[in-house]
């Protein structure tokens, strides 16, 4: 996130009273002096948990979040998504439900959930409508390396 929604998500972390002004003007610094987005630099720096800019950014891109340790992962959800599209692209099927007219929904938990492109290669790979999710990064990356690569999700 970077320029005015980059300091949109840093006021709102301020007015929420997770963030001080002076911590949210160092991170915009470095955002402005290395790139990247906001709410990263600020977890780095370890300004703030990666959960609580979850459910910030949930909250002002009107997204339901979800907890990846709540989550059956089966062996069907996740061959829906090939492993590689979902390491690439930082995501993993969530749930999938088909509505009463036969529309087939896939849920993804994203880290962004403002990426459009991520969410059409999916629906393209799998024909289904995708709906994004809103999860920490970390957390996704965990579970795409334990749940389809077999690695310990504690590495």
């Amino acid at each position: 996130m970077s320029g005015k929604a980059g300091v949109r998500i840093g006021e709102l972390l301020v007015s929420a009273g997770l963030l001080t002004r002076n911590a949210l003007e160092q991170a915009l610094q470095e955002q402005e002096t290395l790139g990247g987005r906001l709410g990263e630099i600020l977890v780095r720096r370890g300004c703030i948990h990666e959960h609580e800019l979850t459910q910030i950014l949930s909250n002002r891109a009107s997204v339901a979040w979800v907890s990846l340790g709540y989550v059956e992962f089966t062996r069907e959800l996740l061959s829906l998504v090939p492993p590689e599209l979902a390491q690439e692209l930082n995501l993993i099927p969530v749930f999938f439900r088909i509505e009463r007219t036969k529309e087939k929904i896939l849920y993804v938990a994203v880290d962004d959930p403002t990426n459009f492109s991520a969410m059409e290669k999916v629906a393209q790979h799998t024909g289904m409508h995708v709906r994004p999710l809103l999860a920490p990064a970390s957390e996704i990356r965990r579970a795409v390396r334990h749940y389809y690569f077999g690695e310990d999700p504690r590495e």
